[in-house]
């Protein structure tokens, strides 16, 4: 879908091994919305299932998957992307933990509500953005994803990102409704990029 004027968005879920059953059902009402601000590309389901190979690792950008994900950044070159996954629950502590920079080399995640994690996408994948655009990372609680409710509160990050025209009303935005979890967010992204990139 598209509008007269504004940035390019990629919308993109279901990335790898069985996500996609998570992800699909949320962007696809997201792909409904009414009120948007330019461009918006949404994939509910890159791969509807597949091997699974964490985004962290340059193997998976050697998959088809992958692949083809670097495919639709190089074609439609967006300002805004947001990377929608889904969790098991044991992996919530994981996901989260304080000590993942130094266990894995990356942030962990922030709760911003009802287990609704975000983060920075993978540095591999964020070398092939401009230090201007605005790249985000959301992970989904799989065992919540029939909650309404749950979809819901999803939809309204995703919606942050699909009605404003740039980053700064989006964290603007992000700022005002998750003051402390933004917060974090922002500190960790300072540190894991020694202020090279605004976050996200």
């Amino acid at each position: 879908m598209s509008a007269e004027e504004g940035p390019t968005k990629l919308f993109v879920g279901g990335l790898h091994g069985n996500e996609g059953l998570y992800t699909a059902p949320i962007l696809e009402r997201l792909a409904q919305e009414e009120i948007y601000l330019g461009e918006a590309i949404i994939v509910p389901c890159l791969v509807e299932y597949s091997r699974y190979i964490g985004v962290l690792a340059e193997e998976y950008y050697q998959s088809k998957e992958g692949m083809n994900l670097l495919l639709l950044i190089q074609e439609y070159k967006p300002s805004f992307y947001f990377e929608l996954h889904a969790y098991e629950k044991p992996s919530y502590s994981r996901l989260t933990d304080p000590e993942r920079v130094k266990k894995i080399g990356v942030p962990h995640f922030i709760d911003l509500d009802e287990g609704i994690l975000i983060g920075s996408i993978a540095p591999i994948l964020r070398r092939k953005f401009t230090e201007h655009d605005f790249c985000m990372t959301i992970e989904v609680p799989k065992w919540k994803c029939t909650n309404e409710k749950l979809k819901e509160k999803v939809l309204e990050v995703l919606r942050i990102g699909l009605t404003k025209a740039d980053r700064e009303e989006v964290m603007h935005e992000f700022r005002m409704r998750y003051p402390p979890q933004i917060k974090m967010a922002e500190q960790l992204f300072h540190q894991y990029y020694r202020n090279r990139l605004k976050p996200f």
